[in-house]
């Protein structure tokens, strides 16, 4: 890479996890499909569990997806291989936290992940 070449990145999403689920053969392509046509924005399914989902949702804010909960837990419902109990809830929408680049926490070999983020 030349010396004064420039990488920009900008990382605009939000990671939702839905709970009261029960969740069996999943297609998960099928899911970001419906979910990206209910939401309007690119979706990534991130982590399955037998009872809940997790997500990144890309372009939108936290209190978007928080207003359209609805509409976001009828749309997974739709989905083969997923069945919704009562209680089917978003457990957590958060926004990931922009972080400037000499703020980026050093890793320690062996160490946790996470945590070398607590004190950010």
């Amino acid at each position: 890479m030349r010396e004064n070449t420039q990488i920009l990145v900008q990382v605009d999403k939000t990671v939702v996890k839905i709970t009261g689920l029960s969740v069996k053969g999943l297609n998960t392509s099928e899911l970001e499909n419906i979910l990206r046509d209910r939401l309007g924005g690119l979706i990534r399914i991130i982590g399955v569990t037998g009872d809940s989902l997790e997500m990144d949702v890309y372009g939108l804010e936290e209190a978007d997806i928080l207003r359209d909960e609805d509409g976001l837990i009828k749309a997974l419902a739709s989905a083969e291989g997923i069945t919704l109990s009562d209680v089917a809830s978003l457990a957590a929408v958060k926004k990931v936290r922009e972080v400037d680049i000499n703020d980026v926490p050093d890793y320690v070999e062996g160490g946790c992940k996470a945590e070398r983020w607590m004190d950010r």
